[in-house]
């Protein structure tokens, strides 16, 4: 019996219209979590600085961070002022 690699069964599943939207959606979320954190730190400023900032409170900016998800794009923006970005191009 010959067994599949990840990649073998990735790019099969890939061929899949449903599938392959799916995981560009997941891909997607993980950058702008990414970009969220690169903000973050590139401010020199902690979660909890960022969401006195936003006017929220800390455990908001951490689910923003660790699931970006229902995050409106007003609420990434104001993330993104309380960060000090002043503009910004987002490319998904």
């Amino acid at each position: 019996m010959k067994y599949k690699t990840h990649k073998q069964i990735h790019d099969e599943m890939m061929r899949d219209d449903e599938y392959r939207a799916a995981y560009e959606a997941e891909e997607r979320k993980e950058r702008l979590q990414a970009l969220l954190l690169e903000w973050r730190k590139h401010a020199g400023l902690t979660s909890a600085q960022v969401a006195d900032r936003m006017g929220v409170k800390p455990p908001t900016v951490s689910k923003m961070e660790k699931n970006i998800t229902s995050a409106s794009v007003d609420t990434i923006a104001r993330y993104a002022k309380a960060c000090g970005v002043d503009s910004v191009t987002l490319y998904f």
